[in-house]
């Protein structure tokens, strides 16, 4: 029986509940005590393996990282919306490929959706084994301007890696790298 219960999590019960009670349209009593049943019933009944992601979560590396995701999200829309609205010539964009630094698929994936959710800008592919993530970027026609998306984007890998990666300077500073596996 104890091993049954292992499988039981409380912040799983909590959002299985919250799931039902929005299904069911109204928070009453009833819903909420329904939602608890239907939550430890499923866990019980389907059990999910424990999962080590190898995130180490940094409260202030997060706020910096989300005011500057806000920040990122409201200058675009602002830009985009300019270049919806204003006259002259059609706009164009450009297809580029960024070396991404961390090698981990959970904060490569962090970093394109964060990128992808700023607007003019539109992930095409991330290859995880190469690093690689592609992009569509609106209203770029040189090169400087494409430096100046591709050093936004690695600007922002840096900060999820500095909120989420258990040891962000050795992926940041390729030195540190080298001198840990020396």
């Amino acid at each position: 029986m104890r091993r049954m219960l292992r499988g039981i999590h409380g912040m799983s019960m909590a959002m299985l509940t919250v799931v039902w009670v929005l299904l069911m349209g109204e928070v009453t009593l009833g819903n909420v005590v329904a939602g608890v049943l239907v939550a430890f019933l499923v866990q019980l009944v389907f059990p999910l393996p424990s999962v080590t992601v190898g995130v180490h979560f940094r409260p202030i590396a997060f706020v910096v990282l989300a005011v500057r995701f806000l920040w990122d999200m409201s200058y675009a829309s602002v830009h985009v919306a300019w270049l919806a609205v204003r006259p002259g010539p059609t706009v164009s964009g450009i297809v580029v490929d960024l070396r991404l630094r961390s090698d981990n698929e959970l904060f490569q994936t962090i970093t394109a959706e964060m990128v992808a959710l700023v607007p003019g800008t539109v992930v095409i592919d991330l290859d995880g084994e190469r690093q690689i993530l592609t992009l569509h970027l609106l209203d770029v026609t040189t090169r400087q301007q494409a430096e100046v998306i591709r050093h936004r984007v690695m600007a922002q890998e840096a900060r999820v890696l500095r909120a989420f990666d258990p040891d962000p300077e050795a992926v940041l500073n390729p030195r540190r790298a080298r001198e840990v596996t020396s």
